[in-house]
């Protein structure tokens, strides 16, 4: 059994990540909704989401992020989101997930400025994921559909 990692890159530049057990996920397929009110800190984390290949639906506020989960939430596979947004006005993408047997389903990812312990535990109190620490690179970003595979793999053991 090959458990090392290869990076794959396909005719249109993406990367693909080809990671342990010859477990290959094609990430153009991974849906990912990127929530940050910050408009240039936002563009620069979709670039590298592009780079990596991801689908990914930018919103700026916690009312778009809101909306965009009620309209498309099925089709989202991963929330990358910015601490503050996701906390701040009562952790409303929370009260709004966790009632949902579907998105209470799809891993939540906080950014965050610095390595702020406080924000960090809050957010994983609340339900997130995981956290990364801007500057995010291609590299951390290339891992994100991880994420996605452990929640269903963790969720499927309760069933």
């Amino acid at each position: 059994m090959d458990t090392g990692e290869s990076i794959i890159v396909s005719e249109n530049g993406c990367n693909r990540d080809q990671v342990m057990t010859n477990d290959l996920m094609d990430l153009s397929s991974v849906r990912v909704l990127l929530c940050d009110t910050d408009v240039e800190s936002c563009q620069e984390v979709l670039a590298l989401l592009k780079k990596c290949c991801y689908q990914v639906t930018p919103v700026y506020s916690a009312a778009d992020a809101l909306d965009a989960l009620n309209s498309h939430g099925h089709c989202i596979d991963i929330i990358l989101t910015e601490a503050s947004l996701l906390i701040s006005n009562g952790a409303k993408i929370f009260n709004f997930i966790k009632p949902d047997i579907n998105l209470k389903q799809i891993p939540v990812i906080m950014m965050l400025d610095e390595d702020e312990i406080r924000l960090v535990l809050k957010g994983l109190m609340l339900g997130a994921t995981d956290y990364l620490v801007k500057p995010l690179s291609s590299n951390e970003l290339m891992k994100l559909w991880t994420h996605m595979k452990r929640k269903g793999s963790s969720q499927s053991v309760y069933y």
